[in-house]
């Protein structure tokens, strides 16, 4: 039997916080620069406000903080990723396509024909898919390789294809008679609940 898309929703929620929690615990400390960029963009906001600069150079130097943010958290960022590929993909492969958040809410990610747990390719797939871990590897891969602009093009297509696909996910999830989101159906899978 099919799991119900709130027992799929839930299951995500209960793993996003769990990676949450991990996450903060292996990058406590590491290279934390927030308070920097949050006084550099309220100084930047305050010009804009006291019409010191155009709508044009705040954006263009908004821009310019982000892009330093993001490359001074290059680390945080592939740990994030790993983690989450670890998790998505490893772990689950390891628990018989259950993550801890599945095993709570008895559901599991099995093989459309076979109806067994996934292999670690598929996992990829789904967990590419899904989970912005695609938009996040294009982030790392060409936040050092290209400029700015470019960067900037190549990481929100990427986001916007990405977010497109999440969408017609839910859509199709919810509305679908077997409740195969596009993840699943480019990976062949199904999430059921937990076979006993």
């Amino acid at each position: 039997m099919k799991a119900t898309f709130f027992e799929r929703v839930g299951a995500y929620l209960l793993d996003t916080i769990i990676l949450s929690l991990i996450f903060s615990v292996i990058c406590f400390g590491i290279g934390d620069n927030t308070k920097t960029e949050e006084l550099l963009l309220e100084e930047l906001d305050n010009k804009l406000l006291q019409s010191e600069i155009t709508t044009k150079e705040y954006f263009d130097e908004y821009m310019d903080i982000m892009y330093d943010y993001q490359k001074e958290t290059i680390l945080t960022s592939g740990i994030s990723l790993a983690l989450t590929v670890a998790y998505f993909v490893v772990f689950q492969y390891m628990n018989k396509g259950q993550t801890l958040g599945k095993k709570l809410l008895k559901i599991q990610v099995v093989d459309k024909e076979t109806k067994k747990p996934i292999t670690i390719l598929k996992g990829l797939l789904r967990t590419f898919i899904i989970t912005s871990a695609l938009s996040g590897t294009i982030s790392l891969i060409t936040l050092y390789l290209l400029k700015q602009n470019i960067y900037y093009t190549i990481y929100g297509t990427f986001l916007g294809i990405e977010t497109i696909f999440v969408l017609i996910t839910v859509i199709l999830v919810l509305y679908k008679k077997d409740g195969r989101g596009l993840h699943d159906m480019m990976s062949n899978t199904i999430v059921i609940k937990e076979s006993r």
